[in-house]
């Protein structure tokens, strides 16, 4: 609290508000105890005028000039969290140089917080960047960040030509991945990962890994040989993708690395090119000594890759129901028992040339909800075919292009059977298909090298699974990180987009440990609202007298306000 004191000058009298308090020398600093850092004395005097200026003051009622916001609560919380995990450290010291009078680093942090924020293209970024309080606290122009600056800035880090010359002398044309993982990204990741497992206590020892991919719009002639046609995760097969890897802790699903790859490749392929890598990471963290488990999803397996697991990794996966017939057509009675809300059958077999403990379950309440899917599905199917059988002008004697490409399309097309009868189409349901899906619903087989481990252990570490696919959904999220589509079009830069959209992740994940922490278990998109709402507002009453405050907060929001420690930056604010 400051006070305010009067002071003489000749014989008048005047008053100043004046504050004094303690600020750290060295702003990475935090705590107040002893050792916790030097501090010095910084006094704060504003001049208030004499007693009937203060009196005249006080009885004008006074409009602003005019008044203008600033993103503050979320921008802010943002920083403070990337400071106690030391992300701008690390970035510093990974990306050195600078540019346009700007250090590289900045760059890449600034895009880390705008993907968090608004995620605006690089063009973009210095406007966005002038309605924040960043440039004060990072002490830095807004006209400078340029999308020209910040790829020119990339580009002295990983270079497309660099990039050239490295797939020509290390790496056969088969390599799927954009670069080994020595990259310099992937070495800032794993010691980010280090840094947040000081700080929240990790599970680095059991990691779940898996692949997915991010549509893009380049157009032939590509200078990328990471885009090509796919697979789609999200139904756009005409569209170039490009694809990414991720091995992510379970507890707080932290990414320990990510990596791009060409997304047409095979996941079982892409695994066994990470592997060796992954594996010594792994050790790194956790020691040579520990046991390790890595949870894949089945489009992983391979002999080959489980063989060059064994005797280093244990590992939990699923097989598909399909290829397992003699399981699957189980009756529930020969099941042992169950787990939580899942039945359960317990097995030894031999799954490529491995003895393996394999494992059926049985959720009774997912088989009602695809049993309801299917009938759902058919019945739209059926409709869909005869709308299109009516509209056609002349009566059809066969079963036309569009419908069979209709009925070939849908996941349900094999469940029907069509014929044309007396120039009257029939639809007619296929038992046999329909009986073969409903003995899979609700049914899966999950297997791993572990032959003694408890049944429970072993579902509820696949099941760990989720953690990666909650990720890939906040990165693909449009109200978060917006990854795709990928608006880049060279290698080199798609690689430092995906490294800034996954440590953007990284750091919602760590807002959302401190929000738990402070009582409140919050959703990434309600806490980024929660904080959004908290901003400073600038009233400017003429050239010398500019006030600013902090919007009012709800009770919810002075909780986030002390979890991040806002009124630190606050005074970080004033002071500037």
């Amino acid at each position: 609290m400051g006070s305010i004191c009067a002071r003489k000058q000749g014989d008048k009298t005047y008053y100043v508000y004046q504050e004094t308090y303690r600020v750290k020398i060295n702003r990475d600093d935090l705590g107040k105890t002893r050792g916790s850092g030097k501090s010095k004395v910084v006094t704060h005097a504003v001049y208030l005028g004499s007693a009937e200026k203060i009196l005249g003051l006080l009885q004008e009622k006074r409009e602003p000039l005019s008044v203008s916001t600033r993103r503050f609560g979320l921008v802010g919380a943002a920083y403070q969290t990337a400071s106690e995990i030391g992300l701008q450290e690390i970035l510093s010291k990974g990306l050195p140089g600078d540019r346009g009078g700007v250090e590289r680093w900045i760059y890449f942090f600034v895009t880390i917080l705008n993907r968090l924020d608004q995620a605006t293209s690089k063009n973009r970024m210095s406007e966005w960047l002038a309605g924040t309080i960043l440039p004060e606290l990072l002490g830095i122009d807004p006209k400078n960040l340029s999308g020209k600056n910040f790829w020119y800035a990339a580009d002295a880090i990983f270079s497309e030509k660099e990039l050239k010359k490295r797939r020509q002398s290390s790496q056969t044309a088969d390599y799927p991945l954009l670069t080994p993982l020595e990259d310099t990204f992937t070495a800032m990741e794993m010691e980010l990962f280090a840094r947040i497992d000081e700080l929240m206590g990790l599970s680095p020892s059991l990691i779940c890994y898996d692949t997915t991919n991010f549509y893009t719009y380049i157009q032939p002639p590509k200078r990328s040989a990471l885009a090509s046609t796919c697979h789609s995760k999200d139904s756009k097969n005409h569209l170039n993708h490009v694809g990414l890897l991720m091995a992510v802790e379970r507890k707080h699903r932290i990414p320990l690395l990510s990596q791009v790859y060409q997304a047409n490749r095979h996941d079982s392929r892409v695994f066994s090119h990470i592997l060796a890598d992954l594996v010594a990471s792994l050790r790194k963290l956790c020691g040579v000594e520990s046991d390790l488990v890595i949870v894949l999803d089945k489009g992983n397996n391979s002999k080959e890759n489980f063989t060059a697991m064994h005797g280093l990794v244990s590992w939990v996966g699923a097989l598909v129901p399909s290829h397992h017939k003699d399981l699957i057509d189980l009756d529930l009675s020969r099941y042992h028992g169950f787990w939580k809300d899942l039945r359960y059958h317990r097995s030894i077999k031999t799954i490529m040339d491995m003895k393996c403990t394999v494992i059926l379950t049985y959720n009774s309440v997912t088989a009602r909800k695809q049993n309801h899917s299917l009938g759902r599905g058919i019945d739209k199917l059926k409709e869909g075919i005869r709308a299109t059988w009516r509209s056609y002008k002349k009566q059809p004697t066969h079963l036309t292009k569009g419908i069979l490409r209709m009925v070939k399309k849908s996941d349900y097309g094999s469940c029907l059977n069509l014929s044309v009868r007396t120039g009257e189409l029939q639809i007619d349901e296929n038992p046999q298909e329909i009986e073969a899906r409903k003995k899979r619903f609700g049914k899966s087989l999950i297997f791993s090298d572990m032959l003694g481990a408890e049944t429970g252990y072993l579902i509820d570490t696949y099941n760990h699974k989720n953690a990666i696919e909650s990720d890939f959904q906040l990165l693909k999220d449009q109200a978060i990180i917006r990854f795709r589509p990928i608006r880049h079009w060279t290698d080199s830069k798609i690689r430092a987009y995906a490294f800034c959209c996954v440590v953007s992740m990284t750091l919602m994940r760590v807002m959302q440990w401190k929000a738990s922490n402070a009582g409140y278990t919050m959703s990434p998109h309600v806490l980024k609202e929660e904080l959004s709402d908290i901003q400073e507002v600038a009233m400017v009453y003429s050239t010398s007298d500019v006030r600013t405050k902090i919007t009012d907060r709800s009770g919810v929001q002075n909780k986030l306000w002390e979890a991040f420690k806002l009124s630190d930056v606050e005074q970080l604010l004033y002071i500037h």
